[in-house]
């Protein structure tokens, strides 16, 4: 959990009555409330337990929608099936089929959502799932004879948690659906779409030898792609896929994560619903040059790539007056990401949340991450709200910095200002990032349309890498 969903929790804990949370210490499984968990209905935490809540034809329980008679579907949406010639399939707009799965081969097991429960920074697919099955009249269609784009519903993280193998669900799951209807291998799968939010994302995905996965499209946080010739990094060897890594820009999707709190963190920031906004894009702050709290893990050298490490020998401990690496979580955390020019983002184990933190927060982010795509990259023009850098030229990070001009700078904190709602899920805080998922879906659809697709061993940078040397740096 992110020093800011830390902090949320805690107040939010605070304000609770004695009474009521000594009542919240009895935790329910999902879709069961009260003393002994004896009721049915949704409980505080659990509200993603089925999607939509059934759409209200069907009551929730343990995540399962139980619906009315004449309805069926994950959310009860569905009330009519289509033959194999209903329809033609759209040529121009894209038009996304769901999979139902059946529950034995697609469904969060007790022992996941029950005492352990979610953590919320991996749940962009279910707030995703939300967003769209509750889309029929732009995207989603219930007739797959018509859809150009299939989305599998694997439910991937509740088999892999953060740090587990999505490889083995995955396969079970893909080899059901090209078995069963007639879609997938059409195009042999390069139009369907999974989400894997796990930390390492598809890294441990087989390659050439199992065309049927490696054509999915695989929806991550963590997009890590390994240019032809490049040397693995150390604790990264046994990765199958040496010729692109995690990740490929021509088939995959890199997604904004979903962190707790967002809509009120946003609202704070930029003066939502009548707030007066803490995020002001033409002042220049003066706390410090750069700044970054969080875990070093000194002696891993495959946690962050070494970046966070190096520059905590480097910098940390108050080496330099105007730059903070602090390990660890760091107090008043929303008010140091303000107080400074820079944010630091760099990776984790796998994926990081701190670009969406800075971007909704308004600190200009430093990108460190060597040959990682980022969020919407194919679509967000990130040489204008950002600065990236390679691993190589941290030794020289506080110059690089200083060396940015005012006016420059501004132009900068201006671009977080336009595009930090493309990294925020949540509709009631102004978000579009199911806006910008349903943009990159559609690139790829044209481009499949187009028969543009095949040439997957071309080779290209992701946009915007080596912003700092556009910048003169």
């Amino acid at each position: 959990m992110s020093a800011v969903d830390a902090a949320a929790a805690a107040a939010a804990t605070a304000a609770v009555p004695a009474a009521a949370a000594a009542a919240a210490a009895v935790r329910c499984h999902y879709g069961f409330t009260g003393e002994r968990c004896e009721h049915v209905g949704a409980n505080p935490g659990h509200q993603h337990a089925c999607w939509n809540n059934c759409q209200g034809r069907g009551v929730c329980r343990r995540g399962f929608c139980h619906c009315q008679k004449g309805w069926w579907g994950k959310d009860c949406g569905r009330s009519r099936a289509f033959g194999a010639h209903s329809a033609r399939r759209a040529v121009h707009k894209l038009r996304v089929y769901a999979y139902d799965l059946p529950w034995e081969l697609a469904y969060q097991p007790e022992y996941h959502v029950g005492w352990r429960d979610h953590d919320q920074i991996y749940m962009a697919w279910q707030v995703f799932g939300e967003l769209f099955f509750n889309d029929s009249s732009t995207v989603r269609t219930d007739n797959p004879y018509e859809a150009n784009m299939f989305y599998i519903p694997a439910m991937t993280y509740a088999y892999s948690s953060n740090l587990g193998d999505t490889l083995v669900h995955s396969k079970r799951v893909i080899d059901y659906v090209r078995t069963t209807w007639p879609f997938f291998n059409r195009t042999k799968g390069l139009d369907h779409f999974m989400w894997l939010t796990n930390d390492q994302g598809a890294c441990h995905w087989p390659g050439s030898t199992h065309p049927e996965m490696a054509n999915v499209i695989k929806v991550v946080h963590y997009a890590w792609h390994n240019p032809l010739g490049k040397s693995i990094p150390t604790g990264w060897n046994r990765l199958p896929n040496k010729h692109w890594g995690c990740f490929h820009p021509l088939r995959d999707i890199s997604a904004a994560p979903y962190w707790l709190n967002q809509a009120g963190v946003a609202a704070a920031a930029h003066g939502l619903q009548g707030a007066k906004p803490t995020f002001d894009v033409k002042a220049i702050p003066a706390e410090r040059l750069l700044f970054f709290a969080g875990g070093i893990r000194h002696g891993d050298p495959s946690y962050s790539h070494g970046v966070r490490q190096e520059l905590h020998t480097r910098f940390g401990r108050g080496q330099h007056p105007n730059i903070t690496i602090h390990e660890g979580r760091f107090e008043n955390y929303s008010a140091a990401l303000q107080g400074s020019k820079y944010c630091l983002a760099p990776s984790g184990h796998g994926w990081g949340i701190r670009l969406s933190q800075y971007m909704i927060q308004g600190c200009v982010p430093v990108i460190i991450q060597d040959d990682i795509y980022q969020a919407w990259e194919d679509l967000l023009p990130y040489a204008d709200f950002s600065v990236r850098l390679p691993m190589s030229r941290i030794a020289a990070l506080p110059e690089l910095l200083a060396s940015i001009a005012d006016a420059d700078y501004l132009q900068l904190r201006a671009g977080v200002a336009k595009y930090w709602r493309a990294f925020v899920w949540d509709r009631a805080a102004g978000g579009m990032a199911y806006d910008f998922m349903m943009a990159s879906l559609q690139n790829r659809m044209l481009r499949l349309q187009a028969r543009q697709f095949h040439p997957l061993q071309q080779q290209q940078q992701p946009a915007g890498y080596g912003v700092a040397e556009q910048r003169g740096l």
